[in-house]
């Protein structure tokens, strides 16, 4: 092998080691076959307590940068995947960078802490809601996903019109029992109606762009006061959630560092 060569793959192998650890469903992902050979992305998603989506995705990323290939190339389901050559190369670099601290100087750095690397990493796919639907349907949808505590109201064409957290659907319980108090004296034919609506509860949303910084997106959580922010395009098309446990992943790394140092 040629000197030049030789040099052009070990450069390749460093900047591959710099865009895994920038992602996290990556790194997770890769970290999973220092004990296993052969992995499936619900093997994996179960060992990281992570969607089968998000796991997907990342083996999909991976798969892209031959670091993992398919053990049977072109099934629809039970795949497994296993590292290949270039693949074992980047996790004992990778293993021999965090031990070294890379992890916690890149969390210093700007490319580290963008929506675009958080977001997704709990939250896949945010609870869409439309208008008009009663509030008791949106209730059933968050509760059937304990990941998220809000849904997003948007048109037919995807745009962001509003949203309704946690705070809006605790009042409608509330105003829900107070009708009930008021009403259970009278007639059943008397009593009013339960006109709880999506409209009637959603405000006004508070959005995220994907190259926001997290700690932008953070101020503005900490400011009005929530758990979740939309993520939209640059036409205000609902594109993600920002989940505060999605911040809280990174963040802890940050705060290790700064305890130990």
């Amino acid at each position: 092998m040629k000197r030049g060569s030789g040099e052009n793959m070990e450069r390749n192998i460093r900047e591959t080691v710099r865009w895994m650890i920038m992602s996290d469903r990556r790194l997770v992902t890769l970290r999973c076959f220092l004990r296993n050979q052969y992995l499936s992305a619900s093997e994996i998603a179960q060992d990281t307590g992570r969607s089968i989506q998000n796991i997907g995705t990342a083996l999909k990323e991976l798969e892209e940068r031959d670091i993992v290939s398919q053990l049977q190339p072109g099934r629809k389901t039970w795949k497994k995947y296993s590292l290949t050559s270039v693949g074992k190369s980047v996790l004992d670099q990778v293993e021999r960078e965090l031990s070294s601290g890379m992890f916690e100087r890149m969390a210093d750095e700007l490319s580290f802490r963008y929506v675009k690397d958080a977001y997704r990493l709990i939250v896949t796919n945010p609870i869409v809601v439309a208008s008009g639907m009663g509030l008791h349907e949106v209730v059933d949808r968050v509760l059937a996903d304990p990941r998220t505590r809000s849904a997003y109201v948007v048109d037919e064409k995807r745009k962001l019109l509003g949203m309704i957290g946690l705070t809006q659907m605790l009042a409608a319980v509330q105003g829900s029992l107070s009708l009930f108090e008021k009403g259970r004296q009278q007639p059943r034919s008397k009593r009013m109606p339960l006109p709880f609506s999506v409209e009637e509860y959603m405000v006004k949303p508070v959005t995220v762009a994907e190259d926001d910084r997290l700690l932008t997106a953070l101020e503005k959580m900490m400011k009005h006061g929530l758990e979740d922010l939309p993520v939209v395009d640059e036409h205000n098309v609902l594109i993600g959630e920002l989940n505060g446990f999605e911040i809280l992943l990174l963040g802890s790394e940050v705060m290790k560092r700064q305890r130990r140092g």
